[in-house]
Protein backbone atom coordinates (compact mmCIF):
# COMPACT_ATOMS: atom_id res chain seq x y z
CA UNK A 1 0.00 0.00 0.00
CA UNK A 2 2.86 2.25 0.75
CA UNK A 3 4.29 1.66 -2.72
CA UNK A 4 1.38 2.40 -4.15
CA UNK A 5 0.70 5.82 -2.29
CA UNK A 6 4.53 6.77 -3.30
CA UNK A 7 3.94 6.01 -6.71
CA UNK A 8 0.38 8.28 -6.93
CA UNK A 9 2.44 10.98 -5.39
CA UNK A 10 5.47 10.83 -7.89
CA UNK A 11 2.79 10.94 -10.87
CA UNK A 12 1.04 13.83 -8.93
CA UNK A 13 3.88 15.54 -8.94
CA UNK A 14 4.82 14.94 -12.32
CA UNK A 15 1.69 16.10 -14.06
CA UNK A 16 1.38 19.43 -11.98
CA UNK A 17 4.95 20.33 -13.20
CA UNK A 18 4.19 19.32 -16.41
CA UNK A 19 0.76 22.11 -15.68
CA UNK A 20 3.08 24.18 -14.42
CA UNK A 21 5.16 24.39 -17.39
CA UNK A 22 2.44 24.68 -20.08
CA UNK A 23 1.06 27.64 -17.60
CA UNK A 24 4.60 29.01 -17.67
CA UNK A 25 5.24 28.89 -21.61
CA UNK A 26 1.49 30.15 -22.36
CA UNK A 27 2.21 33.13 -20.03
CA UNK A 28 6.02 33.80 -21.70
CA UNK A 29 4.35 33.76 -25.33
CA UNK A 30 1.55 36.48 -23.61
CA UNK A 31 4.32 38.01 -23.04
CA UNK A 32 6.52 37.89 -25.74
CA UNK A 33 3.23 39.11 -27.84
CA UNK A 34 3.33 42.11 -25.48
CA UNK A 35 6.74 42.68 -26.83
CA UNK A 36 5.81 41.97 -30.70
CA UNK A 37 2.73 44.60 -30.03
CA UNK A 38 5.29 47.81 -29.47
CA UNK A 39 6.81 46.82 -33.01
CA UNK A 40 3.41 47.40 -34.88
CA UNK A 41 3.89 50.42 -36.80
CA UNK A 42 7.12 52.64 -37.25
CA UNK A 43 6.57 54.86 -34.41
CA UNK A 44 8.02 52.31 -32.04
CA UNK A 45 8.48 53.46 -28.86
CA UNK A 46 12.34 52.40 -27.84
CA UNK A 47 12.22 53.40 -23.97
CA UNK A 48 9.45 50.83 -23.90
CA UNK A 49 10.61 48.34 -25.97
CA UNK A 50 13.71 48.38 -24.08
CA UNK A 51 12.18 47.49 -20.64
CA UNK A 52 11.46 43.44 -21.99
CA UNK A 53 15.41 43.18 -22.42
CA UNK A 54 18.04 42.36 -20.02
CA UNK A 55 21.11 44.09 -19.29
CA UNK A 56 23.35 42.54 -20.43
CA UNK A 57 21.82 41.60 -23.69
CA UNK A 58 23.91 39.10 -26.51
CA UNK A 59 23.01 39.31 -29.90
CA UNK A 60 24.32 36.72 -32.25
CA UNK A 61 23.93 38.08 -35.97
CA UNK A 62 25.17 37.51 -39.29
CA UNK A 63 29.01 39.93 -38.58
CA UNK A 64 29.40 38.16 -34.74
CA UNK A 65 28.24 38.02 -31.60
CA UNK A 66 27.04 41.63 -29.69
CA UNK A 67 27.01 42.40 -25.71
CA UNK A 68 24.53 45.17 -25.34
CA UNK A 69 23.95 47.34 -22.19
CA UNK A 70 20.87 49.40 -21.77
CA UNK A 71 22.48 52.48 -23.27
CA UNK A 72 23.99 50.47 -26.19
CA UNK A 73 20.52 48.37 -26.82
CA UNK A 74 18.86 51.62 -27.06
CA UNK A 75 21.35 52.76 -29.40
CA UNK A 76 20.77 49.46 -31.40
CA UNK A 77 17.03 49.61 -31.22
CA UNK A 78 16.87 53.14 -32.32
CA UNK A 79 19.20 51.89 -35.51
CA UNK A 80 17.27 49.17 -36.92
CA UNK A 81 14.22 51.77 -36.73
CA UNK A 82 15.83 53.95 -38.42
CA UNK A 83 17.71 52.36 -40.89
CA UNK A 84 14.23 49.83 -41.32
CA UNK A 85 12.41 53.64 -41.70
CA UNK A 86 15.00 54.54 -44.67
CA UNK A 87 14.02 51.69 -46.54
CA UNK A 88 10.03 52.24 -46.51
CA UNK A 89 9.11 50.12 -43.01
CA UNK A 90 5.55 50.81 -42.03
CA UNK A 91 5.37 47.94 -39.66
CA UNK A 92 6.16 44.86 -37.93
CA UNK A 93 3.88 41.79 -37.00
CA UNK A 94 4.24 38.63 -35.51
CA UNK A 95 3.63 36.18 -37.40
CA UNK A 96 4.57 32.89 -35.57
CA UNK A 97 5.32 32.12 -32.21
CA UNK A 98 6.65 28.83 -30.14
CA UNK A 99 8.18 28.70 -26.58
CA UNK A 100 9.71 26.09 -25.18
CA UNK A 101 10.62 26.14 -21.31
CA UNK A 102 14.21 24.86 -20.66
CA UNK A 103 13.20 25.14 -16.85
CA UNK A 104 10.99 27.46 -15.00
CA UNK A 105 12.96 30.68 -15.28
CA UNK A 106 14.20 29.73 -18.74
CA UNK A 107 12.54 29.54 -22.14
CA UNK A 108 13.77 29.55 -25.80
CA UNK A 109 11.00 31.86 -27.91
CA UNK A 110 10.96 30.58 -31.77
CA UNK A 111 9.75 33.57 -33.87
CA UNK A 112 9.11 34.45 -37.14
CA UNK A 113 8.16 38.24 -38.10
CA UNK A 114 7.21 39.96 -41.22
CA UNK A 115 9.17 43.58 -41.51
CA UNK A 116 7.08 45.34 -44.08
CA UNK A 117 6.52 48.46 -45.99
CA UNK A 118 3.98 50.08 -47.02
CA UNK A 119 3.00 48.22 -49.91
CA UNK A 120 3.31 44.99 -47.59
CA UNK A 121 6.42 44.09 -49.14
CA UNK A 122 9.23 42.70 -46.83
CA UNK A 123 11.83 45.49 -46.20
CA UNK A 124 15.02 42.89 -45.03
CA UNK A 125 13.91 40.79 -48.15
CA UNK A 126 12.86 37.89 -46.03
CA UNK A 127 8.81 37.32 -45.67
CA UNK A 128 9.28 35.56 -42.78
CA UNK A 129 12.04 36.37 -41.05
CA UNK A 130 12.83 34.32 -38.18
CA UNK A 131 14.72 35.33 -34.77
CA UNK A 132 15.03 33.15 -32.22
CA UNK A 133 15.49 34.06 -28.22
CA UNK A 134 16.37 33.16 -25.07
CA UNK A 135 14.15 34.36 -22.29
CA UNK A 136 15.03 34.22 -18.45
CA UNK A 137 12.67 35.48 -15.52
CA UNK A 138 14.19 38.06 -13.42
CA UNK A 139 12.90 40.16 -10.19
CA UNK A 140 10.99 42.40 -12.87
CA UNK A 141 9.35 39.74 -15.17
CA UNK A 142 10.51 38.10 -17.95
CA UNK A 143 13.39 39.78 -19.60
CA UNK A 144 15.18 38.52 -23.27
CA UNK A 145 18.60 37.84 -22.53
CA UNK A 146 19.64 36.57 -26.20
CA UNK A 147 18.60 37.17 -29.18
CA UNK A 148 19.98 35.08 -32.40
CA UNK A 149 19.58 36.26 -36.10
CA UNK A 150 18.89 33.91 -38.37
CA UNK A 151 19.25 33.86 -42.07
CA UNK A 152 16.29 33.98 -43.94
CA UNK A 153 15.00 30.41 -45.05
CA UNK A 154 17.55 28.94 -42.64
CA UNK A 155 17.43 27.01 -39.23
CA UNK A 156 14.36 26.58 -37.40
CA UNK A 157 10.89 25.71 -39.22
CA UNK A 158 7.91 26.43 -36.84
CA UNK A 159 4.52 24.17 -37.58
Amino acid sequence: MKERVKILVVVAMLLQAVSLSADTAKNVEDWYRGYASHWLDADVDIDAVTKYYASPFYYLGSTGPLLDTDETLKASLTSYAETWAKDGWSGARLLRVKVKMLNESSAMILTEWDIHAADGSSIIGCARAPWTYLATRTEEGWKLALEIEIACGQGLVLK
